[in-house]
């Protein structure tokens, strides 16, 4: 049987520190992915992450578990410069395929050279926005 919990404000053990349960809920993020997206691309972890399409190279499309609400939410991405800082990677939007309730699509290119896409490891993203 579920059962539910009703407050309004967290504290933590001594009491202190409050904060409002809507800041908690709104102010999450509602999912994440650590992504290797070199060779054919696998989803190394994530949080309301059902899976990953490789779309091609510096192309991957991250699906949610349970949809947002709507596909106006933030996201925000980052990947690893190479060890000699020759190849640093730009996690964006991709504007083909850009955000949907279900899923996002992100490229990533190259942003010291000619900005060509290019597969990283890792390719980190997060996804802020209401739950459907």
């Amino acid at each position: 049987m579920a059962s539910e919990l009703r407050v309004n404000t967290l504290k933590d053990a001594s009491g202190n520190n409050s904060i409002a349960t809507s800041f908690v809920a709104r102010g999450s993020a509602k999912a994440w992915a650590d992504i290797d997206m070199t060779g054919t691309a696998s989803l190394d972890n994530s949080s309301n992450g059902s899976s990953i399409t490789d779309n091609g190279t510096g192309d991957v499309t991250f699906t949610f578990t349970s949809s947002l609400s709507n596909a106006n939410y933030a996201c925000s991405g980052m990947t690893t410069a190479n060890l000699s800082f020759d190849d640093e990677g730009l996690v964006h939007l991709n504007y083909t395929g850009g955000r949907a309730a279900g899923n996002c699509r992100f490229g990533v290119t190259d942003a010291h050279n000619a900005c060509d896409a290019l597969d990283y490891d890792p390719v980190m993203v997060v996804i802020h926005g209401d739950l459907a």
